[in-house]
């Protein structure tokens, strides 16, 4: 092979691994580029739900529930803990904050470290209750069927 043909061949090679490469680079995405899908997670509603409460406060802290009718708008309630604040003391406040958001069409009983809502007639909405956020430790929320 002559020294001309050699240079073609290595300018040859050169421009198509260079396209190769700006072809690779055009198809990929960009960092940062595309933010990933947001996992939406359903609200489940029931006739009656049970939040349970175990443990004891390791520390100052505080969690926050969403009360949702089904079909309405949710109403957040947040529950302040102190360190050192036990299970039944927790389910009291977590009762208390459910009834002034329920009102009259559901009811809302304590039953030591348990408290049940359910609805207060046959023809009323389900409901949902959801954890929306918690800076606690030292205690676990359970929210459940009842």
């Amino acid at each position: 092979m002559n020294p001309v043909n050699r240079v073609q061949l290595k300018i040859s090679t050169a421009v198509a691994f260079a396209l190769i490469v700006c072809f690779t680079f055009t198809a990929l995405p960009v960092c940062g580029e595309e933010e990933p899908g947001e996992i939406v997670i359903p609200t489940v509603y029931r006739d009656s739900y049970k939040i349970t409460i175990k443990g004891k406060a390791d520390a100052n802290g505080t969690f926050s529930m969403v009360f949702t009718p089904h079909g309405e708008d949710g109403t957040e309630i947040t529950v302040n803990v102190v360190k050192g604040m036990g299970a039944k003391k927790i389910a009291a406040d977590i009762a208390k904050e459910l009834t002034l958001a329920a009102g009259s069409r559901y009811k809302v009983k304590q039953n030591d470290k348990k408290v049940v809502v359910k609805k207060a007639n046959k023809k009323e909405k389900p409901l949902a209750i959801e954890m929306s956020n918690q800076k606690l430790t030292g205690v676990s929320i359970m929210i459940g069927k009842n």
